[in-house]
């Protein structure tokens, strides 16, 4: 088992803008970040993936009657600890891309 799994269902999407050298947000789309849950063991994670278009828009989410689930590619996934304090570790979590999942 791995520390995340290849489907997980979609809390929230996050549209993430570059910074200019001000650090004030641009209008151009540097990644998408997707908040997920394992439908295994309910436990939450957050996804980033590097493009400019979500699979799936908030307002769909928002719209769904059931839950909306994501294919992630795991074998291609940058997993890194930022933090770890008290035994446990803070990851990003990089994609290069996801897809729907067949539900």
């Amino acid at each position: 088992m791995g520390i995340i799994p290849e489907v997980a269902v979609i809390r929230n999407v996050r549209i993430s803008n570059t910074l200019d050298d001000e650090g004030k947000k641009t209008e151009k789309i540097e990644a998408v970040r997707y908040d997920c849950v394992n439908p295994d063991n309910f436990s939450t994670f957050t996804i980033k993936v590097e493009t400019t278009r979500p699979v799936v828009t908030k307002e769909i989410l928002d719209a769904s009657e059931g839950p909306i689930y994501i294919y992630i590619p795991v074998e291609k996934v940058t997993i890194r600890p930022y933090e770890i304090s008290y035994g446990n570790a803070k990851v990003s979590i990089v994609a290069p891309y996801v897809k729907l999942a067949e539900n």
